[in-house]
């Protein structure tokens, strides 16, 4: 079974493999429940990334969340699995009939200013249809979500448009994780520069997110 670590590395380095251009990584540790989690931005090919730190329009967040108990199990192996189901069997037991977990790919979609003052959810969202339509599993697995910004004194907008996909990790072994990494990294590497071609990014204010800073890699990579 793979460490946490051995994971991130895996998939850090199918990213680099594919030249998947990688501008930002963020690693958190919840206190409460000492679950871990890490948080990948990508850009298209090519994409400007001079001058001060700003979040761009156009971007794919690779994210994944390690639960505390995959950590107990990835170091101490089965005998410290079947105390733990003698502990909390039932929780355990549906961890383990279920993936123990996914790969959460978010692509956050550029809107022209006519797009967000015409907040039009369905027209928007054509052309990003149209470009997921060959990909695997496409029915059970794509979600599109808009957020609409309302205010008093003006007609809502539309603030946010994104496209999320999982990949489920069905075994915590090296051929089967590096597997998922290598598919997504694949959907990655053609569905970027795709989507930067249909929906060219348009000059707006910069969003609010991203500390300033050059993409370093993760430590534990």
């Amino acid at each position: 079974m793979l460490t946490y670590e051995q994971l991130i590395a895996l998939l850090i380095e199918s990213l680099e493999q594919h030249q998947i251009n990688i501008v930002h990584t963020q690693e958190l540790l919840d206190v409460h429940t000492l679950g871990r989690s890490l948080h990948v931005t990508c850009l298209p090919p090519h994409a400007d990334k001079t001058g001060a730190w700003a979040q761009p329009p156009l971007r794919a967040v690779v994210s994944i969340h390690w639960p505390a108990e995959l950590t107990i199990a990835s170091l101490h192996g089965q005998p410290i699995i079947d105390a733990l189901n003698q502990i909390v069997a039932e929780r355990l037991r549906t961890m383990q009939r279920a993936s123990p977990m996914a790969f959460d790919v978010t692509y956050f979609l550029p809107l022209s200013d006519a797009e967000q003052q015409a907040a039009d959810f369905e027209h928007a969202t054509a052309k990003i249809l149209d470009l997921f339509a060959r990909r695997a599993d496409i029915e059970d697995n794509f979600e599109i979500n808009g957020v609409l910004r309302l205010s008093s004194e003006q007609a809502p907008t539309l603030a946010q448009l994104t496209v999320t996909r999982l990949f489920p990790v069905e075994r915590l072994q090296a051929e089967a994780v590096e597997e998922v990494i290598a598919a997504m990294s694949g959907e990655l590497r053609e569905i970027l520069p795709q989507i930067a071609t249909v929906l060219p990014p348009t000059p707006s204010d910069p969003e609010p997110g991203l500390d300033p800073q050059f993409y370093l890699r993760p430590p534990t990579a």
